[in-house]
């Protein structure tokens, strides 16, 4: 297990438009960069919240995740180059890379340590966490910021076939971060990752050793079937819900484990899946 030394969580169901998080910044911050997009300011501003009221040496580690990237700045280029034949315009071009938002979030944060954007198709957030939870594990890492990034898409449409989501799916944008570090007593949680994709029948072995009290929270891609059978095989562990606060984001996994952590004692464990496998991970309050 790593320790959990802070969270940070900014999470939103927009109506029609994406919010204008530019103030927010400069109220939460008292700095504005020009050169940012909607998917950097949400990424600062989530790392901004986990990384208040502690003293981040210098070396702290910066591990960023997020379901699509910047799909903002991405659908900008492709207008430009493919329909009005022009060059990219050169912020733009330089925003493309996904990981630009974790060089503004070291910087604004005066971090020198490792930067790494980890991309996977299926589980992003368990796979950033894997890497942070090995490299901590062998001694690499001392301390890191991990977080989920994913912005709100304007072309509803196209999100929700990007994602395939039911057209009826209310979509959310969020960024979701967790200051870790090496286990310590004074942590206000401890977090493990189970290091491996299951199948059905792996997860129900495990599920047999849940311990009774655990709290249950269940990635958005379960059906409601799936839910109904591990629920039964989990009895005396009550279901955390968590739905109705938020719209689905790739990255939605972060927002469970900042908002339980933000209320709640106890043991909770997150069961994800994506195309038949799954995968676990759990957070305690407990020693």
């Amino acid at each position: 297990m790593i320790a959990i030394n802070g969270l940070g969580r900014h999470n939103s169901i927009p109506d029609q438009h994406q919010p204008d998080l530019a103030a927010e910044l400069r109220s939460l911050s008292g700095k504005v960069y020009r050169r940012t997009d909607h998917f950097i300011q949400l990424a600062i501003i989530g790392a901004h919240k986990a990384a208040a009221g502690h003293e981040l040496v210098p070396q702290t580690a910066i591990y960023m995740t997020s379901g699509q990237g910047n799909i903002s700045v991405f659908d900008r280029i492709c207008d430009q180059r493919h329909v009005r034949k022009e060059l990219p315009r050169p912020v733009d071009f330089i925003n493309l890379l996904s990981n630009s938002a974790g060089f503004y979030v070291a910087g604004h944060l005066g971090l020198k340590g490792k930067n790494l954007f980890v991309s996977h198709q299926h589980f992003p957030v368990q796979m950033a966490l894997l890497a942070v939870q090995n490299d901590m594990q062998l001694g690499r890492e001392q301390a890191a910021l991990i977080g989920g990034v994913d912005e709100w898409i304007p072309r509803q449409d196209l999100a929700h076939t990007l994602l395939g989501l039911d057209q009826t799916t209310v979509l959310g944008e969020g960024s979701n971060w967790l200051l870790v570090g090496k286990r310590g007593k004074k942590a206000l949680a401890h977090l493990a990752v189970t290091p491996r994709i299951l199948d059905l029948r792996q997860l129900q072995q495990l599920l047999a050793t849940v311990e009774p009290g655990t709290s249950l929270a269940f990635g958005k891609r379960l059906t409601a079937a799936e839910i109904a059978t591990i629920m039964a095989l989990t009895k005396g562990c009550p279901r955390y819900c968590y739905e109705e606060a938020c719209g689905y984001y790739e990255t939605l996994p972060l927002y469970v484990l900042t908002r339980f952590l933000a209320a709640e004692k106890g043991r909770l464990l997150h069961i994800d899946v994506s195309e038949e496998r799954y995968m676990l991970m759990q957070v305690s309050t407990q020693d």
